[in-house]
């Protein structure tokens, strides 16, 4: 019904929306940590250039020097940036800022402000296209294209309503719109033609098609190539196989920015154009390139970690110093020694120093590469860190010393969850979660139960304890386990789950608190009797991979969209906590007894926890 409604406002043109100053707000005492910079976009604008990552805006001069820098979630809204534009042919002209979710910020030299559409799915801008009369063009993510004036917001075309955007070049003549997977459309005297067949890939990466002169060449990559058009038809292939990420067309020349090898570049004029490797290349230092620019009259390449003049191959803006390798973060862990250690959805793990200790140190290889989960026994002081390719052990100092996989004994070596259980003697056995079942080390020993010894379901997500008793939340359930047999299973079919999907959980005192992946938290006792939430009906809440804790003061669950879900001890309704923090999309959660620390997918943050729960 919503989505009906949606349609229907966006189809009869009743757009309404806010452009009003940028204000935000921030938890008291929190600190972000500056994470490694990922640039996507540069542009040129009052004599700087300002360059964007998918958390932060800056702003250096030519010669590199950084003179500003805004941060989502601190001075900026909470959501990731994506792309930058300049808005001229009015009085003022204005940097404009694409964002996934917040709408478009527009920022005049002095101040911010936010162009906010009523509609949520049209506040997810995937590209942005200044047109010569002032007009600027919103590319959504899977809701069409529109414009605005900054006193209007409309559907540019009744054909593009439901467009899924992906770039956009050319003018009011000729406006080429690149989709997610129906090639390129291209809007000329108010016609939609479109181009599938003739591309490489109907999935469109970007479009070039020089502002100057609408309604000339204009040239499509995609993942497998480059189709060059002229005169609104389609002429010829480029570049067959490469990745064309970012397009620019420069004195002739095309150049290509790709993901992993650097930048080439084609004569566009030869009759049978071949492709050469950019300077960066031939030295050796091959990158990606996100985003060309043109500054300066000059074809600039913008990577991650730098914006380089191609002519030359040199970087000259760098990213700055950070505290973090990455920003998508996906375990937390706080050990006996203070050190946080950091798991990475795709860059391995962080060890931060605690108090008087030495610098922090990066771990990543074929097995540190994409963390689940990071937990240190209690009995060893070995901290485990769960990967999609194994159990990597560190020793209590952080020194990694072996592996534990598939072919130790494993049911699978992609673990998802950890759990420490004291033995009879003393010592401790270990809980191993994976999408193939649950797996029980035990000293030299490993045994392993599945779907055909009675789990509900083989992918475990999680693990909790309470008493003898053993949970594992799975993709299709809960499934209650004594001795390291199955004692019974609970599904929406034969309990009071409203979700089969159980992604986290966390135990306090007798009562267990599980995350679903759509039902929000709910709250079993010891006989499995389901209590639900006033905050999470009506709507639909994901909880993220094992982004649960329990600690004195309050249960909390990291959301997909929601941001941060507190319950307070003695307390039964939740509160949502989004300000300041990098992301609404909490994915990861330690303590320390001090300080609470919020990993996110754009960053991480910590808090004192008395001062977010007074």
């Amino acid at each position: 019904m919503l989505e009906e409604s949606a349609s229907h406002a966006v189809a009869s043109g009743a757009l309404q929306f806010a452009l009003e100053p940028v204000n935000t707000r921030s938890l008291p005492g929190l600190t972000a940590f500056s994470t490694a910079a990922d640039f996507l976009a540069a542009t040129a604008f009052q004599g700087d250039v300002y360059v964007c990552g998918s958390s932060v805006l800056y702003r250096y001069s030519f010669d590199g020097k950084l003179l500003q820098s805004w941060r989502t979630g601190q001075e900026l809204p909470v959501y990731p940036l994506i792309s930058l534009a300049v808005r001229r042919g009015i009085a003022t002209p204005e940097l404009w800022v694409a964002t996934q979710g917040a709408g478009a910020l527009i920022w005049d030299g002095q101040s911010f402000r936010q162009l906010r559409p009523q509609l949520p799915e049209l506040r997810k801008l995937s590209a942005l296209l200044p047109l010569n009369n002032g007009t600027m063009l919103l590319g959504t993510q899977n809701t069409g294209l529109f414009s605005t004036d900054g006193k209007q917001l409309t559907l540019l075309h009744p054909q593009l309503a439901d467009a899924k955007v992906t770039a956009l070049a050319g003018g009011q003549d000729a406006l080429w719109i690149g989709t997610q997977s129906e090639g390129v459309w291209l809007l000329r005297a108010g016609a939609v033609t479109r181009f599938k067949a003739e591309l490489p890939d109907p999935q469109v990466l970007s479009i070039w098609s020089s502002p100057a002169s609408e309604g000339g060449p204009a040239w499509v990559g995609t993942p497998l190539g480059v189709a060059e058009f002229a005169s609104g038809r389609f002429r010829r292939r480029l570049a067959e196989g490469i990745f064309a990420r970012t397009l620019l067309e420069n004195a002739g020349r095309l150049w290509i920015g790709t993901v992993d090898e650097g930048t080439v570049s084609v004569n566009v004029s030869a009759r049978k154009p071949r492709p050469s490797v950019g300077q960066e290349r031939q030295n050796g230092s091959e990158q990606n390139a996100n985003a060309l620019a043109l500054l300066g009259g000059e074809v600039w390449a913008v990577s991650a970690r730098s914006v380089r003049r191609l002519a030359t191959g040199e970087d000259v803006i760098a990213a700055p110093p950070a505290s973090l390798t990455s920003g998508h973060i996906a375990a937390l862990q706080v050990d006996a020694q203070h050190r946080l250690w950091i798991g990475y959805f795709d860059r391995g793990v962080d060890v931060l120093p605690g108090p008087g200790q030495a610098a922090t140190v990066h771990f990543e290889d074929d097995v540190l590469f994409c963390v689940n989960r990071i937990k240190q026994d209690p009995v060893s002081g070995n901290i485990l860190v769960a990967t999609a390719n194994g159990l990597a052990v560190f020793d209590a100092g952080g020194h990694p010393r072996h592996v534990i996989n598939s072919k130790s004994g494993l049911i699978s070596s992609h673990v998802t969850d950890l759990l420490f259980r004291r033995t009879a003697e003393g010592g401790s056995s270990t809980v191993i979660a994976t999408p193939a079942g649950i797996s029980f080390l035990d000293g030299p020993s490993i045994s392993s139960v599945y779907a055909f010894q009675g789990l509900v379901n083989n992918h475990v997500y999680t693990l909790a304890q309470t008493g003898d008793t053993l949970l594992a939340g799975t993709l299709g359930g809960v499934s209650l386990l004594k001795n390291g047999l199955v004692q019974a299973s609970f599904t929406t079919a034969n309990s009071g789950l409203r979700q089969n999907w159980i992604t986290s959980s966390a135990v306090q005192g007798k009562d267990l608190y599980l995350g679903t992946y759509g039902s929000g938290v709910i709250r079993v006792d010891e006989r499995f009797d389901v209590q639900t939430f006033r905050e999470f009906l009506g709507r639909r809440v994901e909880i993220s991979p094992n982004a649960m804790l329990v600690t004195s003061r309050a249960v909390y669950a990291g959301t997909a969209g929601r941001g941060l879900a507190v319950q307070r001890r003695g307390q039964e309704r939740w509160q949502f906590i989004e300000a300041g923090l990098p992301s609404l999309n909490v994915t990861a959660l330690a303590a320390d007894g001090t300080f609470l620390y919020i990993g996110t997918d754009n960053g991480l943050a910590k808090v004192p926890e008395r001062m977010l729960l007074p």
